[in-house]
């Protein structure tokens, strides 16, 4: 797709112009909610990144954990 194209607005009926509008508002509402999303995610990998588990005295029995 060439992004350096361009709609003539003044070609489209005034109808067209109204839901082109509305698309676009959409587009820029969506996509700016999933870039606050990502970034929000990001924070939380932050906090989770260093976790020290003590696992001295753990001992695995393959059968204990088989059961149901």
């Amino acid at each position: 797709m060439d992004y350096s194209s361009f709609i003539d607005i003044n070609s489209l009926s005034e109808e067209a112009r109204k839901e082109l509008e509305s698309f676009y508002e959409y587009l820029v509402f969506k996509y700016k909610n999933i870039k606050t999303r990502k970034h929000k995610s990001q924070n939380h990998k932050d906090l989770f990144s260093s976790i020290q588990i003590d696992t001295k005295g753990f001992k695995f029995n393959r059968e204990e954990a088989n059961e149901r």
